[in-house]
Parts: structure tokens; sequence; C-alpha cells
């Protein structure tokens, strides 16, 4: 009995709000306050900009040491390796201008140069009877610097340790993502309006499956989203029909 009495009114509470306008709005409504929340997502994400919180980072630090060791390069599995005293070391701006040294290893073959500027510098090493080493850097980027030297005479080896910049790629793909939730979203809010209107059933549930995508709020905006879809689903008869266009073709032949 008390089954059947829990049936018949969930039946018919689902039929009062399958004919219930109220219901419908508020699918409308709940479709729209998600969405609404992914277009704010949205203007955020375009509001930052990758390169002022890159520039924020670097002016909070304008000086960093270059600290490391200069070693002999490995000639076999049991030579090689040892550090290397007395090498002389200077830095230069790229343009070639000595911005400090020149410094000298001591006996463990370590160098440091302190409260250097974070710029693009080139690190020159030499020693008497080894290939001279340049090294591109930017202090700060690397904790330690290890040069192994080799022996010998000839052009000096530069290795670029500056590595590259994917500050613009990520800067494009931010905007991307940015400009796909506030498309996203503002799908979500043309659906609210269809919802509220009652016209096109499937192209109003089909643009409020968009604006899940534009994740307002993390999960509370899709949340939203989700109620109002699950409420339009149980109102699908409220919704206009488009009706059904004949075309009649008259024949010449045809007299009245």
């Amino acid at each position: 009995m008390v089954r059947e009495a829990l049936r018949e009114g969930a039946l018919e509470w689902r039929g009062q709000l399958r004919n219930d306008p109220s219901a419908r709005k508020a699918g409308a409504f709940l479709i729209g306050i998600g969405s609404c929340l992914g277009v704010a997502l949205g203007f955020l994400l375009i509001a930052v900009n990758p390169t002022d919180l890159l520039d924020g980072q670097r002016t909070s630090t304008n000086t960093a040491d270059v600290d490391g060791m200069v070693i002999e390069s490995l000639e076999s599995e049991t030579s090689g390796g040892e550090p290397i005293d007395n090498a002389t070391l200077t830095l230069h701006t790229l343009e070639g201008d000595l911005l400090a040294g020149p410094i000298f290893s001591n006996s463990a073959g370590r160098f440091s140069f302190e409260d250097v500027s974070r710029m693009e510098l080139r690190l020159e090493v030499d020693v008497q009877g080894r290939v001279s080493e340049h090294r591109l850097i930017v202090p700060g980027d690397s904790s330690q610097l290890v040069i192994s030297m080799e022996r010998g005479q000839g052009e000096a080896n530069v290795i670029d340790l500056r590595g590259d910049s994917h500050l613009d790629d990520s800067a494009l793909l931010g905007t991307a993502i940015a400009l796909g939730t506030m498309l996203t979203g503002l799908a979500g809010i043309s659906a609210s309006i269809s919802a509220y209107q009652g016209k096109a059933y499937r192209r109003t549930q089909f643009f409020a499956f968009l604006g899940l995508w534009s994740r307002g709020g993390v999960f509370i905006g899709p949340l939203f989203i989700l109620l109002g879809m699950a409420i339009i689903t149980s109102t699908k008869s409220q919704f206009h029909k488009i009706p059904t266009r004949v075309a009649i073709v008259h024949n010449p032949g045809d007299v009245d």
C-alpha cells in the first residue's frame, strides 16, 4: 500500500511538473546561471596576462649568483673528471663588454660570481693547454654550472644554456582556452533563452551541453546546467513543435 501510494504520488508530481511552465523556466534559469559563471571565467582568463606575471617575478629578483665547477673532461673510464684550479673566468655581455671578472677557480675547481644582473650573458673559461669553454647563460636559471674542459687548442666550444622561452605559446594557448570558455558559456546562455521561451528542444539541449564545457566555478556551473537540463527533459512536451511545411505543386495542365 505504501509503495503504491508513493508511486502514485511520484507519477502525479511528474505529471504536474511536465505541464507546469514554471518548471521549464526554473530549468532555463539554472542553465543561465551556470553559463554566466562560465562566461565570467572566460573574462578572468583573458584578463590574466602571462607576460605581466613573468615580468613581475623577474623584477622581484633582479640579480642572482653564478656558481659552478671547472673539471677535466673524461678521457677514459679511469681518467678525467678531476677539478681544475686557477681557471680564468670572465662574464661578458652578448655584445662583448666585460661585466665581471676575471676570477679564478679554487683548488676544488669551484667559482662564484655574486649579485650578477639577470640578463643574457656569456661566461668564458680559459685554461692554458685546454680548449676554451663559453657558456651562454641567464644568471639564476641554473643552480650549478659544471664545465668540463678538453686538452688541446682550437676554437672555443660554445654551448647555449639559456633555454627556449615558451611564453608566447603559453599566452596563445591560454587565450584560446579563454575564448573557448566564453563561447561555450554564450552557447549555454542561448540555450537558457530558448528554454525560457519553450522553443527548439533539441537545439536547447545541445547548446546546454556545450555550456557544460564553460566550467564556471569549476563544478558549480556545470552542476547547475545539468540540473537545468534534467528539468528541461521532464518538460519536453511544453516546447513548441516546428510545423511541417508541405510544398504544393500546381500542374499547369490542371484547369478548374
